[in-house]
């Protein structure tokens, strides 16, 4: 008996695009914050969390600009972590990431 997992089409390679957005994006966050799933999930937690803190410390200040700065933080938070998790999961799919650490082939040359 088959399920609908085993007769689901596979997704397709990365496509040029998506990999030209994966290098814009290593370019601008340092891998270690991208390696993984759980530090990705971190960093959104950290970008999130001005947002956070400002939407529900408005009835303390009752200040409208801050909700909406709030809302608007954590509204961008989420719209990154949309965006960017599907492609770093298809990336990890398909062996692109996380990038390779740098060759240790250099030799070490100890003091005199």
């Amino acid at each position: 008996m088959t399920t609908t997992a085993d007769t689901a089409p596979l997704e397709p390679p990365l496509s040029a695009g998506e990999f030209a957005r994966l290098r814009w994006l290593t370019a601008r966050l340092p891998a270690r914050w991208t390696a993984s799933r759980r530090r990705r999930r971190l960093l959104f937690l950290g970008l999130a969390a001005p947002g956070f803190i400002g939407v529900f410390a408005t009835p303390l200040h009752q200040n409208l600009a801050v909700l909406l700065a709030g809302f608007l933080l954590f509204g961008a938070a989420c719209v990154f972590r949309t965006r960017t998790e599907r492609l770093f999961v298809r990336a990890e799919a398909a062996a692109v990431w996380p990038p390779s650490p740098p060759s240790m082939s250099r030799e070490i040359h100890p003091h005199a």
